[in-house]
C-alpha cells in the first residue's frame, strides 16, 4: 500500500507593527480565522526594525504574511516611530532572509498599502512574492479586519484566486482592495518606470540581497 504522505502546513507570519489599541483584536481575530484553516500562525510584535529582521532570519519559510502597520508608498511604522522601515528595505530583508516561500501572498493591513509603489518595491526585491494585498484608502481597523477575513476565507478556505478574492471584499463591503500580482505588475509601463528611477545605491543593495537568497538555497 501507498503511504499517504500529509501535505505540509501553510504558515503565516503576521507582524503587529503599528501599536494601535485596536491591533490587539484584529491580528487575534485574524489569528484564530488562520488556525481554524489549519494555518501555522507565528505571531509577533516587533519593538523596532531589528527586531522585524531577527523574525525574518529565524530560519522560518511563510506561505503568508500579515503586516500590521502604519503606511504610505515609501514605507510603513508604528505609532511611537521606533518601527520605521522603507519598502524596499523591507522587501530586501524578505529576500536576503530567505523566509518566503514560493508563490508567497502580502496581506498589508496598513494605510494605502495598496498603492502601486508598494507592489513595485516588493516585487523588484523579492521574486518568490506572488501576490501584494492592500486597501487603496486608510481604514480603521474594523473595516480592515472584515475585509481580510473576506479574502482569508476565500483564498484559503475556498482556493479562490487572490485577484478575484480581492473583487469580493468590494462586493460585499464597498471597501477597495487591490491585489497585485506579480507577473501582470512587472510588466506595467509603470513598473519600468519605478526601476528607472530607483539610484544605484538601492539597486546594489537589492542586488546583494537577491545573491544572499540565492546562496540559502544552494
Amino acid at each position: 500500500m501507498e503511504e499517504n504522505i500529509m501535505p505540509e502546513k501553510k504558515k503565516i507570519l503576521i507582524l503587529r507593527a503599528c501599536g494601535m489599541s485596536s491591533e490587539k483584536e484584529e491580528c487575534n481575530n485574524i489569528k484564530s480565522q488562520c488556525e481554524l484553516y489549519d494555518i501555522e500562525v507565528h505571531d509577533h510584535c516587533p519593538k523596532d526594525n531589528n527586531e522585524i529582521d531577527e523574525i525574518l532570519y529565524s530560519g522560518v519559510i511563510y506561505d503568508y504574511v500579515y503586516l500590521s502597520s502604519h503606511g504610505n508608498n515609501e514605507g510603513f511604522g508604528s505609532e511611537d516611530g521606533e518601527i520605521d522601515y522603507e519598502w524596499l528595505d523591507f522587501g530586501s530583508e524578505l529576500c536576503g532572509s530567505g523566509c518566503l516561500a514560493e508563490d508567497c501572498v502580502i496581506f498589508l493591513s496598513c494605510c494605502r498599502g495598496g498603492l502601486n509603489e508598494v507592489a513595485y518595491s516588493l516585487f523588484y526585491c523579492c521574486e518568490n512574492i506572488s501576490y501584494v494585498v492592500g486597501p487603496r484608502q486608510s481604514l480603521p481597523s474594523h473595516d480592515m479586519l472584515i475585509s481580510f477575513n473576506i479574502l482569508l476565507y476565500n483564498i484559503q478556505h475556498r482556493g479562490v484566486d487572490p485577484i478575484v478574492a480581492s473583487e469580493k471584499i468590494k462586493l460585499a463591503t464597498d471597501i477597495r482592495f487591490v491585489c497585485f500580482d506579480q507577473m501582470e505588475t512587472m510588466s506595467d509601463l509603470g513598473f519600468s518606470r519605478f526601476i528607472e528611477n530607483l539610484d544605484r545605491k538601492e539597486i546594489e543593495q537589492i542586488e546583494q540581497a537577491k545573491e544572499k537568497a540565492k546562496e540559502k538555497e544552494i
